[in-house]
């Protein structure tokens, strides 16, 4: 009884102190003892001392002010209670503070305030999590009733007062309720999913993007632990929802379903964090600057016109490196359910009134965001046709409603050259148009399957090292800009079209580039530990250099001048700084001159051949969402597709026709000998069958593959129309037979022509 009674008035001098500080809230108090009285203004000391007056002279408290909980009071009155055996003292005290907004934003305070970078935590986070910890070791369903209960009538509460009331969100301590709710560890219970969390992320929602942007910023100094435990809270709830909601029983739209979307809202804040704090936790090797140049490109797409990251100060540089990896965002059961046509409608409408998961990618699975950008690449193809047949029928002249390039087989890329640069030159909205692709001289209507051909014959040959254009090394198998090419810019301007238009026709590519030269469409430098994917052998002799513990000087002997060969094997030199030949590398400026080195090899030694390929990739793709929806590992997806040759998944998504079922013995055949295929003989069935040995995004699920049956039993080699994707095969009469004549058919399927 003295702890309970110690307890007591500890409790009651803090409420003392809180009313001479801060006020009971209420702007008409006449109590000469309240702050909100607007006359009393004391230092924190003065009113300590009047506070500890007060508590004896037993002075009215504002009767507005309500009550408040400290660590050492709900655990005081968590042993009174098991002392006598009832916890209704408990759940009473739990009802009256955790449903009230005022009283739970005084509750659990520090002792003194943390000031934070741009934001101010005022409540002990430790003290609230040992307070959960006791509750629910408790083990009595009526606390944690109380405690659910109590959030949801919170909720509703402060959804009602942002909504109507206009509280004063700028007040540091108004987020503090937020604060506290997040740290329940059992917020991923049934019940809290069921009830509680939801009503609590509709109220949170309902925030300003300024107070928004202070939440950030305070659960910036969490833990990753912390932070990760509120994404796969969340997660948890959209998963739930998507299994069981609306769009389960009713069909509705998960986009319609305001607990996913109120969920996606909130872990947008989340994924702020794991911005910020990744770039905080693990900075760029080089200096920001070296950055600067994605802040123009950002400024097109809708991520950094985002209110919220434009309040939050977000740069290109502090995306570098995520605190939480990019796929525990993602949640894959509600892109399932997302019906993206019906998104992109949303995402194409004015985006404050319709909600759409394109607006919020870092949801979105690779494979969802490609389908979103088909359909805004499709959009964009039927409006320019639609414009060209109007612009014909006003002005009585025929212009093609598609991009239509005829070339020859022996001038593939003169003739493409010629082509592309006249539609950009003469009107560059021609490259949005649908390709459609001729071999002159050749029969064959491309539905697809000649522009896939054509893609591929332009990459074999202008990614030929004995071309000049790139280089190749073999330990990495990856090629790279020729910093001494003789080309002009008009040929690394056409690479760039191609792999824009690839995208665009939503063909995959069969190129080699390391990952720096995503980031750099991206508008990023590259850094030096990109030399480790694109230069691995140069990069291993600077990391060497790095870490070696010696004489720098004496040992290496190296200058700030560097050498490298041209295209013949000349010698070349370069100084990395003015008159680097006599600036010695020692230990301590090793680390700027293994920087400056990358910096020459990814972006001064090629920035004419890469500013060229930059302008030719940019005028298909420059006004495109791709930017917007991708990373620049997701956009190397989209160029090169996934290296992952998943066979079972095409047996499950392949579709039969002309009398064929999964379970006919032509097609049972067909799959034992497919599934024993070398990886070269499934690379060669793919190109066989639908024009490109790459893995779109998604996997192989998503080629949608059909065999059909072509005739009865004969020496026929099966045929392939691969701008349908379809295989079509005589009814062998043995399996011996099947396989012999389709290993002779991918074996010898270069070239086009009707069947």
């Amino acid at each position: 009884m003295d702890n309970m009674k110690r307890a007591t008035a500890e409790q009651l001098i803090k409420n003392y102190f809180y009313q001479l500080t801060n006020g009971c809230g209420m702007t008409d108090c006449n109590n000469e003892n309240c702050a909100s009285n607007g006359r009393l203004k004391l230092s924190s000391n003065d009113a300590a001392a009047l506070a500890l007056k007060l508590f004896h002279e037993k002075a009215q408290l504002c009767i507005h002010r309500g009550c408040f909980f400290t660590e050492t009071l709900l655990l005081s009155t968590i042993k009174s209670c098991k002392d006598v055996g009832s916890y209704k003292e408990l759940v009473h005290s739990i009802g009256k503070v955790f449903s009230d907004p005022k009283s739970l934003n005084k509750s659990f305070l520090l002792s003194e305030p943390k000031k934070l970078d741009g934001a101010t935590l005022f409540v002990d986070v430790e003290a609230m999590k040992r307070i959960y910890a006791a509750l629910y070791e408790i083990g009595d369903s009526s606390i944690e009733n109380a405690l659910i209960n109590s959030v949801e009538t919170l909720s509703t509460a402060v959804e009602m007062e942002l909504l109507y009331k206009n509280p004063n969100c700028k007040d540091p301590q108004y987020l503090n309720q937020f604060i506290l709710i997040f740290v329940n560890s059992m917020l991923q219970s049934p019940e809290y999913l069921e009830r509680a969390l939801p009503r609590f992320l509709k109220a949170l929602c309902q925030l300003p993007v300024s107070a928004q942007a202070q939440l950030v910023r305070i659960w910036c100094t969490f833990p990753v632990e912390d932070i990760r435990h509120m994404v796969e809270t969340l997660q948890q709830l959209i998963t739930y929802r998507v299994l069981t909601g609306p769009s389960a029983v009713d069909h509705v739209p998960v986009h319609d379903d305001d607990v996913i979307v109120n969920s996606a809202k909130t872990m947008k804040l989340l994924y702020f964090v794991s911005i910020i704090e990744g770039h905080k936790r693990n900075p760029v090797e080089l200096s920001d600057h070296q950055n600067d140049t994605m802040d123009s490109v950002a400024a097109n797409t809708s991520f950094f016109q985002d209110p919220l990251v434009r309040e939050l100060k977000l740069k290109s540089s502090d995306c570098h490196q995520p605190l939480l990896s990019y796929d525990e965002f993602v949640n894959e059961p509600l892109n399932d359910q997302i019906e993206v046509d019906r998104d992109y409608t949303h995402f194409k409408s004015d985006h404050q009134h319709k909600f759409s998961f394109l607006n919020h990618t870092f949801l979105l699975s690779t494979a969802t965001k490609g389908l979103g950008l088909f359909y805004d690449n499709r959009v964009r193809m039927y409006s320019e046709r639609r414009l060209t047949m109007l612009y014909s029928l006003v002005h009585g002249h025929q212009h093609a409603p598609f991009l239509r390039l005829k070339v020859r087989r022996d001038n593939l890329i003169g003739d493409a050259l010629v082509r592309l640069e006249m539609s950009a030159q003469d009107n560059p909205l021609d490259l949005k148009k649908q390709l459609v692709v001729e071999f002159e001289g050749e029969q064959g209507i491309d539905e697809g399957g000649v522009s896939k051909e054509f893609f591929q014959l332009v990459v074999e040959e202008i990614f030929n090292p004995d071309y000049g254009m790139f280089t190749y090394d073999p330990e990495s198998r990856i090629c790279w800009f020729n910093p001494t090419s003789f080309e002009s810019d008009a040929q690394f301007r056409l690479i760039g079209l191609v792999v824009g238009l690839a995208i665009y026709n939503n063909i995959i590519l069969d190129i080699h580039f390391p990952m720096v030269v995503y980031r750099k469409l991206f508008g990023k430098n590259g850094m030096f530990k990109d030399l480790a994917d694109s230069h691995p052998s140069l990069y291993k002799s600077l990391k060497n250099m790095l870490e070696y513990p010696g004489n720098v000087k004496e040992d290496f002997m190296c200058t700030f001048k560097i050498g490298y060969t041209d295209v013949f094997g000349s010698s070349l030199s370069h100084d990395l700084k003015e008159n680097g030949g006599d600036i010695p590398v020692t230990n301590e400026n090793k680390v700027e001159y293994v920087n400056l080195y990358a910096d020459f090899i990814l972006n001064k030694s090629i920035e004419k051949q890469f500013n060229a390929f930059k302008t030719g990739f940019d005028m298909v793709v420059g006004d495109s969402p791709l930017m917007t929806f991708f990373r620049p590992d997701e956009v190397e997806l989209l160029v090169c597709g996934s290296k992952e040759l998943d066979f079972e998944a095409l047996e499950s998504a392949t579709d039969y026709d002309g009398g064929l079922t999964k379970d006919s013995p032509l097609i049972k055949w067909f799959w034992e000998i497919v599934h024993n295929f070398t990886l070269e003989q499934k690379r060669q069935l793919l190109m066989f069958t639908t024009g490109s040995d790459r893995v779109p995004v998604g996997g192989l699920s998503k080629v949608k593959l059909i065999i059909a049956k072509n005739g009865s039993d004969s020496l026929r080699l099966p045929t392939a129309h691969t701008c349908f994707n379809v295989l079509l095969l005589p009814e062998y009469s043995s399996k011996e037979k099947l396989e012999e004549r389709l290993l002779k058919a991918i074996n010898n399927a270069k070239g086009f022509g009707l069947l």
